[in-house]
């Protein structure tokens, strides 16, 4: 696991956090170096609610068809329950929310 801090001064704010482009061509370049393909991005809410605020959307880790923003609630802690977190996909219409079915169906976390 990596974190943003060492890619740039992060420009965090009390509960969330923004990354250059710059920041994040980096990521790119070094994860393609990695031989690996960034796939989703996942961070945590405070509370329950696991939807994709204004801030979430706007600071986005990519905007290609097919990325997921996974949401965790409670700051991720444990026990951690697939059905209470919010899986979204981006879509040449913006984000789609998986609805629970969905989640159940296709998702196993294990930890």
């Amino acid at each position: 696991m990596r974190f943003h801090h060492r890619l740039c001064d992060d420009r965090g704010r009390p509960l969330s956090i923004s990354l250059t482009e710059d920041a994040k061509f980096g990521l790119y370049e070094e994860m393609n170096g990695l031989g690996l393909t960034l796939i989703a991005g996942m961070h945590t809410h405070p509370e329950d609610w696991v939807g994709l605020s204004w801030i979430d959307q706007r600071n986005q880790l990519s905007s290609r068809d097919g990325f997921w923003s996974v949401v965790v609630p409670w700051y991720a802690r444990g026990p951690w329950n697939v059905s209470e977190m919010g899986f979204h996909v981006r879509t040449s219409a913006g984000w789609c929310r998986l609805t629970a079915d969905q989640v159940l169906r296709h998702i196993h976390v294990e930890g």
